[in-house]
């Protein structure tokens, strides 16, 4: 029963709140625009007011409700706070104009103006509500597949794994050894794109000059955060799920998930939409690999721009990777700000 309303119950009680306030204004202007029905128009639209008025509470509650529970970035944050700001007053306006109503011997043009304006509160609402929806993508757990990867955080909060002007663009490593990337080829050296499914059922296809149990063994830190990337950018939910460990954590400022398929429903989706629309520079990265876990930190900088704002910012991944049977997994990952 918890998901049967996702993410919570405001997306069916504004409804309510839309559709009975706006036709208790209309309603009270009828009401005067029709001198013959004028008794049952304003009877009509008061309770209207009222049922209306009733519904807003739950509304603003369930709200509250989604405003603390729904995973979102900077920049839907911002938008989140207006849009519970104009909630509150749009809230309290509608309380006074029904109490108002309830205590007036009869509607005058006041209130019925007062309705209009109420009505036009709860438009303007309504559509920070969409914009929430429909262009920063809140509390939808599935979007249309799309071509790219990234992070939502369009302010600087992003994280990057390498150089998203091409994906056959060469990186330098911390040890000075290029490394050319471009998972599209089977034979790319590394154990997470050894086959056209990105199987990693062990290291035949991997490391070919190596014995399969070294390829079992060993594995290059870096090639896995390159192969991540990659599987993001190029919106292989596939290959994503592949890398990650059931029990991964995920780190993000203030955000965390703790588990992969919480991040395939939730975050992974924003991911899918940033990487596209910036480029990245990898200004340094460090790997090691103690037995059966295995680490790599990268620094890279990204700019560009994301939903019409600039981006220029420095972050840190941390990828921690440990084996599990025949494959490595990632087990945390950790995005920040340098």
């Amino acid at each position: 029963m918890e998901n049967l309303i996702i993410p919570n119950w405001h997306p069916l009680l504004v409804h309510f709140t839309v559709a009975l306030i706006t036709m208790s204004a209309v309603f009270f202007v009828l009401s005067k625009a029709l001198k013959s029905k004028a008794d049952t128009f304003e009877l009509v639209a008061k309770w209207m007011l009222w049922v209306g008025a009733g519904f807003t509470v739950l509304t603003i509650l369930a709200g509250f409700g989604a405003y603390n529970s729904v995973e979102h970035d900077d920049v839907a944050h911002v938008v989140m706070k207006i849009h519970r700001t104009w909630a509150l007053v749009t809230g309290a306006a509608l309380l006074i104009v029904a109490l108002w109503v309830y205590r007036a011997k009869e509607v005058s043009s006041a209130i019925v103006a007062a309705s209009v304006v109420l009505m036009g509160l709860v438009g303007a609402t309504g559509y920070l509500g969409a914009e929430l929806v429909y262009r920063h993508g809140l509390g939808v757990m599935r979007l249309p597949d799309t071509s790219g990867a990234g992070h939502s955080h369009a302010d600087g909060g992003g994280h990057d794994h390498g150089d998203a002007k091409s994906e056959t663009s060469s990186h330098e490593h911390a040890d000075g050894e290029g490394h050319g990337h471009d998972t599209a080829k089977p034979e790319a050296p590394h154990e997470h794109a050894g086959s056209e499914s990105h199987d990693h059922s062990g290291g035949e296809r991997d490391h070919a000059d190596d014995g399969q149990g070294k390829a079992a063994r060993d594995v290059d830190p870096a090639a896995v955060s390159e192969a991540f990337y990659t599987a993001l950018r190029s919106g292989d939910v596939n290959a994503v799920s592949m890398l990650l460990a059931d029990d991964v954590l995920i780190l993000e400022g203030d955000h965390a998930q703790t588990s992969k398929a919480e991040y395939m429903a939730g975050h992974m989706k924003s991911d899918m939409a940033f990487l596209p629309n910036v480029t990245s520079e990898t200004l340094s990265r460090e790997a090691g690999q103690a037995s059966d876990s295995a680490w790599v930190t990268t620094h890279s900088r990204i700019s560009g721009t994301y939903r019409d704002k600039k981006v220029d910012a420095t972050n840190r991944e941390f990828l921690l990777l440990r084996r599990i049977g025949d494959h490595w997994k990632i087990v945390m990952i950790q995005w920040a700000d340098k």
